[in-house]
């Protein structure tokens, strides 16, 4: 009796062995499946938050100032002794910039400034708004001469400004004397990373 008992009880643990192999694996499959699915979920959500933050760096970007100089020319006589150079920036952009400061200097390649200085400083510029600020210095009828023969002339403008946020930006233009003119004409510009 003692043997037939303990034959059916190895039976029991056996047959429980087997059943208990067989959850395992069940259990071990569907961990495997959740486990899986949770991965392809983490990695659409990683997806959709990347494109979320992108979309909101171009918002951002779309929605800020954008300062430009509109105009740069001569704005009297060309054979007068003191040039005025007057300068015009525009806000492009959908944000007002504020603590806007404008510097230009007027240079003969390689030879030095003629004039440099701030046309404005401190100015809030409203979106699509524009201004003007003026930049004067004496020229001789010999530099007239030389300008308009072979000597080249550059305008520099730079603008820093503040976007809404406290985000600091640079915008830097250049000019080129015209010899058929007798003006200023668009040259390279570029509008630096703006920086927190």
């Amino acid at each position: 009796m003692q043997n037939v008992l303990m034959l059916a009880f190895t039976g029991i643990i056996a047959v429980a062995t087997v059943w208990y192999a067989v959850v395992t694996r069940r259990l071990w499959t569907e961990t495997k499946r959740s486990a899986d699915a949770a991965k392809a979920s983490a990695d659409a959500a990683k997806v959709s938050a990347d494109a979320a933050t992108r979309s909101a760096n171009v918002t951002a970007a779309l929605h800020r100032p954008y300062l430009g100089v509109s105009a740069l020319r001569r704005d009297n006589d060309y054979n007068a002794d003191m040039w005025v150079i007057r300068c015009c920036v525009k806000n492009y952009g959908t944000l007002p910039a504020a603590e806007t400061r404008v510097e230009v200097s007027v240079e003969r390649d390689g030879h030095g400034d003629f004039a440099r200085g701030p046309v404005s400083s401190g100015w809030e510029i409203l979106p699509q708004g524009e201004f003007s600020g003026f930049l004067q210095f004496g020229i001789g009828q010999k530099t007239r001469n030389e300008i308009s023969a072979a000597e080249p002339m550059v305008a520099r403008v730079k603008i820093t400004y503040l976007a809404p946020g406290g985000t600091r930006c640079t915008h830097n233009a250049k000019f080129l004397y015209d010899r058929t003119t007798r003006n200023f004409r668009p040259g390279p510009s570029e509008t630096n990373a703006c920086n927190e």
